[in-house]
């Protein structure tokens, strides 16, 4: 068995929660590896340490605070979801229902149409071609001086 796993047993020796047949076979790794015995040390010491550290008192009145927050329903997400999505139709009349349900998809035309005509592009012809035309005399001049004069100098 390797180191890791004898590394991993060592806490359980220690609470003596491992068979005697286990207990042995952990105690002969021990005396064999250095470092599983240096770990098992450490531990001890920590072992030690928690074991001696006493226990606080709770103070007076604690576990009744503790059983009457335990008690007290706790309102889940959902719960809460509901109650807002119901609470707010039922604070408004009927026909304030309709003015809120026609505001909204008011907005949200309007909203779609400001959107729609910013974004809209539109293309002059003219300066199209004369931009396009200068881009061809571009590669024409890259194409015949500026390559040839590149492959010269290499």
């Amino acid at each position: 068995m390797s180191c890791k796993k004898w590394k991993k047993k060592l806490s359980s020796y220690l609470d003596n929660e491992v068979s005697s047949r286990e207990r042995s076979k952990i105690e002969k790794h021990l005396k064999s590896c250095r470092a599983c015995f240096n770990q098992f040390k450490q531990l001890e010491r920590v072992h030690r340490l928690v074991q001696s550290i006493q226990p606080e008192k709770p103070r007076p009145g604690f576990y009744e605070r503790l059983s009457e927050r335990l008690c007290q329903k706790k309102t889940t997400l959902r719960e809460k979801l509901v109650a807002w999505r119901y609470g707010w139709q039922l604070s408004f009349p009927g026909v304030g229902k309709i003015a809120i349900a026609v505001s909204a998809v008011l907005l949200v035309s309007v909203s779609f149409y400001i959107w729609r005509s910013a974004t809209s592009y539109e293309v002059n012809i003219k300066v199209f071609e004369e931009e396009y035309f200068r881009s061809q005399q571009m590669n024409s001049f890259v194409g015949e001086l500026a390559l040839p004069v590149f492959f010269e100098i290499e």
